[in-house]
């Protein structure tokens, strides 16, 4: 089988650290070129991971190399119109979180990937950790019983430097702390239950530093048609010695945690550890996710392996999103149809 060949546009934190070294290690792709602005850093990123060529402008690119598929790692604002020029080139894409600012615009990418029949995936990293994985089977197969609350929270820690740049801006983010860490616990609380119906939403955000353009605080509540209750905390900046991140998953048999994995059960009238013996650590699990991320999006090309991180999945996600973000605007809550 012929190798695919791949091109990365964005040479950031997150392509450098994630996915360059993972691409450059798979036996069946071909890194062919990547594109980023910024001159020097292309140069030594191209030397590091022996890539052949390089460019400043994506469309000339797209031009220029036959490829079979593009890894969009641009900062957030450039999502969209990055991920319609691949697919109107005949190009498969996975693009890096969030798919667009709305659903509005994730829903026109999703329409023009299944109307070219081309593969459009979303790095949502965390359904590719094993820890994860194990834990929806568990909730697949009712073991904890039926589950009534979820609690998940992202909760960053105090620092002197103050965040700055695109993140801060509603242009060239889409949204503050709910879009940037918020979103990626809102498509783990639903990977792992399955997608639950829901019947309504509130967002309480917070905006702390003056100087930003979005919130920088929130709290998410999420109620389901069928009585559950998902709450979501999260902030680029709390008072904290340390980083917090955590899920909880409480059901009537038994509970559930992640960051390290954890599950008991009740079982003949006691408590029972039922959690997994062999884990990785932390470091470790997420390292691996970004390379099964890869190697699953490879396998989808190829035609091995359903898509699990869907533009569709991306865009049922978006669609609470955007009620979120209207809740907040209105003080209320919002009826989910």
């Amino acid at each position: 089988m012929d190798k695919l060949k791949i091109a990365v546009v964005g040479a950031g934190s997150i392509a450098q650290v994630a996915h360059l070294p993972n691409w450059s290690k798979m036996e069946n792709v071909e890194l062919v070129s990547i594109c980023d602005v910024d001159k020097g850093k292309v140069s030594l990123l191209t030397e590091k991971f022996n890539i052949p060529r390089w460019y400043f402008v994506l469309d000339e690119m797209l031009r220029q190399e036959k490829l079979d598929a593009l890894h969009i790692c641009a900062p957030s604002l450039h999502h969209f119109p990055m991920t319609q020029l691949a697919l109107s080139k005949g190009v498969n894409v996975l693009v890096e979180k969030p798919i667009a600012f709305n659903a509005k615009d994730a829903e026109k990418l999703t329409k023009q990937a299944e109307q070219n029949n081309l593969t459009l995936m979303v790095g949502m990293h965390n359904r590719f950790r094993d820890d994860v994985q194990i834990l929806r089977n568990f909730l697949a197969q009712d073991e904890l019983g039926e589950i009534f609350y979820i609690k998940t929270g992202w909760l960053k820690k105090w620092e002197k430097k103050e965040m700055s740049g695109w993140y801060s801006e509603k242009k060239s983010s889409g949204g503050g702390v709910l879009i940037d860490l918020g979103l990626q616990l809102m498509d783990l609380a639903f990977f792992i239950t399955n997608f639950p119906a829901l019947k309504k939403v509130r967002l309480y955000d917070y905006f702390l530093n003056p100087e930003f353009e979005v919130e920088d605080a929130a709290l998410a509540v999420i109620e389901t048609k069928t009585g559950q209750t998902i709450t979501i905390e999260i902030s680029w900046k709390m008072h904290l010695e340390k980083d917090t991140m955590y899920t909880h998953v409480f059901g009537k048999n038994g509970a559930a945690k992640l960051n390290p994995l954890r599950i008991h059960k009740e079982m003949h009238n006691n408590l029972v550890n039922v959690s997994p013996f062999h884990q990785t650590s932390k470091i470790d699990q997420f390292k691996k996710a970004y390379s099964k991320e890869l190697k699953h999006f490879i396998k989808v090309l190829n035609g091995e392996e359903k898509n699990i991180s869907s533009g569709a999945d991306a865009l049922r996600v978006m669609k609470i999103l955007d009620a979120l973000y209207e809740s907040a605007k209105r003080g209320e809550e919002i009826d989910i149809d």
